[in-house]
């Protein structure tokens, strides 16, 4: 895997990111989007939801509900 290092001004606008950040080149081409680390407090909330008895939905089931939405 290829790895860049970024400065630590870098660091601190993913680190404080609230959604993805876009990565481009110095004439402004959009390169690719790095997704800020997760916080302690939502990994706690994943693991809580995981653990959860559900209900649970497949993919499929949610954009059948989307689109119905969509469509209502």
């Amino acid at each position: 895997m290829t790895q860049i290092i970024l400065s630590a001004d870098q660091v601190q606008v993913v680190v404080g990111a609230s959604e993805a950040v876009e990565l481009r080149d110095d004439q402004g081409k959009l390169l690719g989007y790095v997704a800020r680390p997760s916080s302690d407090t939502e990994v706690t909330e994943a693991k809580r939801r995981l653990e959860s008895d559900g209900p649970w939905h497949t993919t499929e089931e949610v954009l059948k509900h989307l689109d119905s939405l969509e469509q209502g």
